[in-house]
């Protein structure tokens, strides 16, 4: 082989290469699974019971189809819930009568990826937890899941740790839970604990996209699309952080019923929030809206700076501790 034959087969591997990392980067379906080592699992199979009698710590592979459901998947310690297939659909895991897809309430360090996730019931005598994608959960890890048409959240009720990575979140929630009563629930994500979402798409649910409540504390949303969701795309609030919401599209938000403090982004009573280099735009009322009420904690340590409004309105930069700077 010549030396120039060796750099041209070099310089293809290194194009190759860079292409499949622009791939991943994009969340896109280049990142599904076709291979899988594990417990597999087929359509056909009742994946509850599959799942109830496989040890924690169980990595089950779940083949392309259907997995209809009548009560929730329940998910252990360690457990990895992982789809495989070459090209979409995603293997579809739904009910229409579990108020739960999956419960993995007091479990560790799961991971569900590679599934479309849909279809928890519920109503107001059983909320919050019912009407849930995925419900609880510490540290878990969602993956590539498409988590829709779920009553109340797509995902909800995690422990700390939550980590929402390339995902898509829509057209979760219902009125049921989002009355005008103080008890509102609906969300995309909805958590009062640590998390981290990144390089997801959450879009189309009822009342917020991702929901940061009761002190949720450290919260991340990076590299993510928060489009068209009913209240706010990002709602934070009653927490101390620290916070950075940065590098998203929040736009078309608020636009679903009239609500109060619709926004892109609405920070109430929040402390130590860094927002920047988001785009905002046709969020209804504001793109971004700081708010200090009665509660707890004042609000302060709020830092907004080189964001592109898009004539979206930009609102409490006057409140004590909030700073506003080369936003345009």
């Amino acid at each position: 082989m010549t030396t120039s034959t060796a750099l041209k087969g070099f310089a293809l591997v290194m194009a190759f290469a860079v292409v499949m990392g622009l791939l991943a980067a994009s969340g896109g379906d280049s990142q599904a699974a076709t291979s899988c080592t594990g417990k597999h699992v087929y359509p056909g199979a009742n994946l509850v019971s599959v799942a109830a009698g496989a040890p924690a710590g169980t990595t089950f592979c779940i083949h392309q189809g259907t997995y209809s459901v009548s009560q929730a998947v329940i998910v252990q310690d360690g457990d990895r819930f992982i789809g495989v297939y070459q090209s979409l659909p995603r293997p579809i895991v739904k009910t229409t009568s579990a108020r739960m897809v999956f419960n993995a309430a007091g479990s560790n360090r799961a991971l569900i990826q590679d599934l479309r996730i849909e279809g928890a019931v519920g109503d107001q005598s059983c909320q919050p937890s019912c009407g849930r994608g995925i419900s609880g959960g510490y540290n878990l890890t969602v993956a590539n899941a498409r988590i829709t048409l779920n009553k109340n959240q797509g995902i909800g009720g995690a422990g700390g740790g939550l980590l929402v990575k390339n995902s898509e979140i829509d057209h979760n929630g219902s009125s049921p839970f989002a009355q005008q009563t103080g008890k509102e629930t609906a969300a995309g994500i909805k958590s009062a604990n640590p998390m981290n979402i990144q390089n997801s798409y959450i879009h189309d649910n009822y009342w917020a996209g991702v929901w940061c409540d009761d002190n949720c504390g450290t919260m991340r949303v990076q590299g993510s699309r928060l489009i068209n969701n009913g209240k706010a795309g990002i709602h934070t609030e009653i927490s101390v952080g620290p916070q950075i919401i940065s590098g998203n599209t929040i736009q078309g938000n608020g636009h679903f019923e009239s609500w109060s403090l619709e926004a892109g982004l609405l920070i109430n009573s929040v402390r130590d929030v860094d927002v920047y280099n988001n785009t905002f735009g046709n969020n209804l009322d504001h793109g971004i809206r700081v708010v200090e009420d009665s509660r707890w904690p004042v609000t302060g340590d709020v830092s907004i700076h080189d964001n592109t409004r898009n004539g979206d309105l930009l609102n409490g930069c006057s409140i004590s501790g909030v700073s506003c700077f080369n936003n345009r």
